[in-house]
């Protein structure tokens, strides 16, 4: 099954900036609207997550005194990255907390082969800034993060799914990506990757 979302043209590319959509089955307060807008820095890819919530209804976990990389970030407010190679399997997953906290896996194939953090080098950093309505969650990632996906000394076409769990204040989770592919949520489906992804030499 498939809401329509992932045969959009032209897909979305990065860097650039695109409005994520929630599943259909996620409970979702009339009014809730997320934006992503990403560039690339010197060495890194800047992420952020405009979340247009009403004050006091967007959950947030509290602010870890050291973060560090952690599993399960996805069981409450997240921000998520999807990225692989164009006609492969594998592929590579980024988590960001408000907390601060992070996560990256790669897989060999759709959950295959879990591994964590498949490169040497900078760690991502992750911040949140709350406002009255509307909250940005940043995400720096380093650009070795996807030197993993090198093939043969060069970066091959990407393909990427920009995703989000949001949890509201009586604790439903909604997610949120470019597309949906299934009758319920599942991120790591591949016909879920729309967006074009370019990484600089």
């Amino acid at each position: 099954m498939t809401d329509g979302a992932a045969e959009r043209i032209p897909p979305p590319r990065v860097p650039g900036s695109f409005a994520l959509h929630p599943h259909p089955t996620s409970w979702t307060p009339p009014g809730w609207e997320v934006d992503v807008a990403t560039r690339w820095s010197t060495g890194a890819l800047l992420i952020e997550y405009t979340l247009a919530v009403p004050a006091g209804r967007l959950m947030l976990p509290r602010r870890s005194a050291v973060p560090a990389a952690r599993d399960f970030l996805w069981k409450r407010t997240c921000g998520e990255l999807f990225v692989g190679v164009r006609g492969e399997p594998g592929y590579i997953e980024f988590n960001f907390s408000p907390s601060g906290d992070w996560a990256s896996y790669a897989f060999d194939g759709y959950r295959e082969n879990s591994r964590s953090r498949p490169w040497q080098g900078p760690t991502p950093e992750v911040r949140v800034m709350p406002g009255e309505g509307v909250t940005r969650l940043v995400a720096v990632v380093p650009h070795q993060a996807f030197l993993c996906l090198l093939r043969d000394d060069r970066m091959p076409r990407l393909e990427a799914a920009f995703t989000l769990v949001l949890e509201a204040d009586r604790g439903d989770l909604s997610f949120w990506s470019l597309a949906h592919p299934r009758a319920q949520p599942e991120f790591h489906d591949r016909a879920g990757f729309v967006a074009d992804f370019t990484v600089p030499d």
